[in-house]
């Protein structure tokens, strides 16, 4: 998969916004810049409490037909009631289409060609397009370069036999789920439920070296905090990758230096391709790459994110 293309069906949900003010309204909750993205621009960000905690993160893409919000299925209540309350009903209205769509997650540096191939080109990274795939409407989302999938397909589930039977047709092989938590943990991409917590601030799981945060559009909510830690202090936590030759302990989740506590482990997988059991943990700030630690009751060593080859 790490030399291919694959694809594997994602718990994403998927939330429409529609509306003249869609963007406007989108633009003031969210931590990234909706409106400088333009017209089929994908961003990721994350919708904030008042304080500064992240809610839920998100990719955000335009289409031709609607702004989409594409989350984690466990924020998509908590991110529907906020849209409910920020947004003025005449401006713009949410809509939940998790019931109606389906979400493939394509990963691997040969998904461009693979597609071209069998002519669904890929939009730029940064941006959505409208494919038709044997009949039916595909919408794929493509990040920017560094996040943990190469392209995101978005479709009815009436179109479900189309759109899967192109991809394949174009090479992809299907893999299951576990496959992208591996590809997650690769790329230091931080997850809702994960390494994102109820208290998370967006500085603490990487959201400045994901691009998830603007510094340079208008207010939004919770941004007061986000723009203290930035310009006048830092995080006192960060996400790290970690390496274990020996299986870690599923039951034991501290990361102890010095015989201290220095953290926890917060994700954890096994890479068939390295023989290597790898993680991302959020540790003190002042824990250094490199350091050797007992990780998840196992010696592990603490390295950058995304995670190098060895």
């Amino acid at each position: 998969m790490l030399h291919g293309a694959a694809v594997a069906v994602s718990s994403r949900s998927t939330v429409s916004i529609t509306g003249a003010g869609a963007v406007a309204c989108l633009q003031g909750v969210l931590t990234n810049d909706v409106e400088q993205a333009g017209d089929r621009g994908v961003v990721f960000g994350a919708l904030l409490t008042p304080k500064g905690m992240i809610v839920t993160d998100l990719w955000s893409a335009r289409t031709e037909s609607a702004l989409l919000a594409v989350l984690p299925s466990k924020g998509c209540g908590p991110a529907l009631q906020i849209f409910e309350r920020y947004f003025p009903p005449r401006l713009a209205k949410a809509h939940d289409r998790s019931a109606e769509t389906t979400v493939l997650e394509l990963y691997g540096p040969e998904v461009r060609a693979m597609l071209e191939r069998a002519g669904l080109p890929l939009p730029a990274p940064g941006a959505a397009a409208v494919v038709d795939a044997a009949g039916s409407r595909c919408d794929l989302v493509c990040p920017h370069e560094g996040a943990p999938f190469a392209a995101l397909a978005i479709y009815q589930h009436s179109g479900a036999d189309a759109v899967q039977g192109a991809l394949t047709e174009a090479g992809l092989v299907s893999v299951p789920p576990a496959a992208g938590h591996l590809v997650r943990i690769l790329s230091g991409w931080p997850e809702l439920g994960a390494e994102i917590g109820v208290k998370t601030l967006p500085q603490e799981v990487r959201f400045d070296d994901i691009e998830g945060v603007s510094y340079t559009k208008g207010c939004y909510t919770g941004q007061e905090t986000v723009a203290r830690v930035h310009f006048r202090g830092h995080p006192n936590r960060r996400l790290v990758g970690l390496v274990w030759r020996d299986m870690p302990d599923a039951d034991d989740a501290s990361i102890v230096s010095d015989e201290k506590v220095a953290g926890d482990v917060t994700s954890v997988a096994w890479s068939e391709a390295w023989s290597l059991w790898i993680g991302i943990g959020m540790v003190r700030r002042t824990l250094e790459i490199g350091s050797r630690v007992v990780a998840a009751g196992s010696d592990a060593q603490v390295v950058n994110l995304p995670i190098p080859k060895p």
